[in-house]
């Protein structure tokens, strides 16, 4: 019996046709995986399901069941008893689907009470312990007490999942939702989730990583421009794909490439020691200290791309945060240009900031809402003077070089795609022409063709103008294609570090090892799923 059912699904908005006639359906305990690039209509389908369409948007369907409910005519009171209770949603952007004002286990807790209100206080708690602790959330009786912000994009990501879960919905709607998570945990996710699916529950999966789809989705689903234009089973598609699209977007993830070789230039980065420690209030944690960085030293030279890897909480984030400026180093130095930079005053600093710039993993809170994607733009533009009448060409040929059209220009963050999203911050953040580019999870929420064509432009223009990188991310293939050197960091220590051929290919330390062997390879076509 299916517990998702859609035939002849569309949605318009402002007379634009955003989904065009989808038709599928889940049964419990299988998968449908969507792809399709940024834009495609994966999203706006997927919260269809739970009237989640964008404001305005009108939805028409010849059948819209979920979970047992015509969904076609729901009111809005209607769908607050689906959501949660029939079916849950775990969303791509974790910071802004968690309350910032909430603590992790009250937003954990808040769907038992709701959907479960015969629980008492002391089973809903040790619920969301259990939840926690399933989703692999480190110190669960801990982090339960902390705020999102708090949190790694990682531990994030796992607590939403832990509260898309807890009225143990029918089917579970996940956009993306390894999107931040490093290898290990990543692995531990699609192993949580395949477990689920084995004990009933409908999975509606989108991910841009085919990795992902391979290991969890029964069928795939292939979409562009609003439709279809390949449904088959996973292990068929992968091994005999119809449609030229499904062709295109299966090289464009085979990410086989490595960095070109570059020559020795001068260091234009350098970490002394670097050590942070943050000291929690003594009402949360008993006043303790963490250690979230200890003795991180590297050179990184003009033209040269330094990865850093590591799981979620290792200090790969506040290390980079330290590079930009952004956070005082307790102990050891940064050096730009050979000059310092961390021991600098911030009205030093300024003058300097931008020869280092930052691509931040969530694009979401990176932009003032109330911005079009012209005036984030320009206010970058501007800072070196640019005249105003000169601002709309530099913005427009910004946009081309990460690959989006002009139209955007006149549109919101809202009103942008995940993708979209985060080309337009990696515009604003070239536009300052900087020397040291700071990549934290750049391409986490990129579809495979977006991906690597982020990845060419970046290559492209380190080639040309001996622009210095760093790297974070949680995809081993792409650090791998795009880093000189790499770092390995776990519990805020670097425990291995040197050329990226001799780190990934004969990695020294356990650990290494231990996030190669995590990460979701391509198997054979017939070996779809995780063991």
């Amino acid at each position: 019996m299916s517990v998702v059912s859609v035939r002849d699904l569309c949605v318009t908005l402002a007379g634009t046709t955003i989904v065009d006639g989808v038709s599928f359906s889940i049964e419990a305990g299988r998968c449908l995986g969507i792809v399709g690039e940024s834009g495609a209509g994966k999203t706006v389908t997927a919260r269809s399901l739970l009237g989640l369409a964008p404001a305005g948007a009108i939805v028409t369907a010849t059948e819209l069941s979920v979970a047992g409910v015509d969904a076609r005519a729901l009111t809005e009171a209607q769908w607050r008893a689906v959501r949660g209770a029939r079916v849950g949603l775990v969303s791509q952007d974790a910071l802004v689907s968690l309350d910032p004002l909430r603590r992790v286990g009250a937003e954990v807790i808040e769907p038992l009470a709701i959907h479960e209100s015969g629980l008492g206080r002391v089973e809903r708690q040790q619920r969301m312990l259990r939840l926690l602790e399933q989703v692999a959330l480190p110190e669960p009786a801990v982090r339960a007490r902390d705020y999102p912000h708090e949190l790694s994009g990682g531990l994030r990501q796992r607590a939403l999942i832990a509260s898309a879960l807890a009225a143990t919905p029918a089917l579970l709607v996940a956009d993306e939702p390894t999107t931040a998570l490093d290898a290990t945990v990543q692995a531990q996710v699609i192993a949580l989730l395949h477990d689920l699916k084995r004990q009933g529950l409908a999975l509606l999966l989108i991910s841009h990583d085919l990795n992902v789809i391979r290991a969890l989705a029964d069928d795939i689903a292939v979409m562009k421009d609003g439709r279809f234009v390949e449904v088959a089973p996973t292990a068929a598609l992968l091994a005999a794909p119809q449609h030229p699209y499904t062709r295109e977007l299966l090289a464009a993830a085979a990410l086989d490439r490595a960095p070109e070789s570059a020559p020795a230039g001068p260091v234009v980065l350098a970490a002394r020691d670097l050590g942070r420690t943050y000291r929690t209030p003594g009402r949360f944690r008993g006043g303790t200290a963490r250690q979230a960085v200890t003795g991180v030293s590297f050179d990184l030279l003009a033209g040269h791309t330094l990865g850093i890897v590591g799981e979620s909480g290792s200090g790969k984030s506040t290390l980079a945060r330290m590079l930009l400026g952004i956070e005082k180093p307790d102990s050891g130095v940064v050096l730009l240009h050979g000059e310092p930079w961390s021991a600098l005053p911030e009205s030093q600093r300024r003058a300097r900031r931008g020869q280092i710039q930052l691509i931040h993993q969530d694009s979401v809170s990176a932009f003032d809402p109330r911005f079009t994607v012209l005036q984030i733009l320009s206010e970058a533009i501007a800072v070196d003077g640019t005249p105003r009448r000169a601002r709309r060409a530099r913005a427009a040929a910004l946009l081309q070089r990460v690959a989006l059209p002009e139209a955007l220009l006149p549109r919101r963050a809202h009103e942008l795609s995940g993708g979209q999203r985060q080309r337009v911050a990696i515009a604003r953040a070239l536009a300052r022409a900087p020397r040291v580019l700071v990549c934290d999870e750049p391409v986490s929420a990129l579809d495979v063709s977006i991906q690597a064509q982020v990845l060419d432009l970046l290559g492209e223009l380190q080639r040309e103008t001996g622009l210095a990188l760093v790297f974070i991310s949680h995809d081993l293939a792409v650090v791998r294609a795009l880093s000189h050197d790499i770092l390995v960091m776990k519990d805020g220590v670097v425990v291995e570090q040197g050329g990226a051929a001799a780190v990934l290919d004969a990695p020294e330390h356990p650990f290494t090892r231990a996030l190669l062997a995590a990460g979701p390879g391509p198997s054979s076509a017939g070996d779809t799923h995780p063991r």
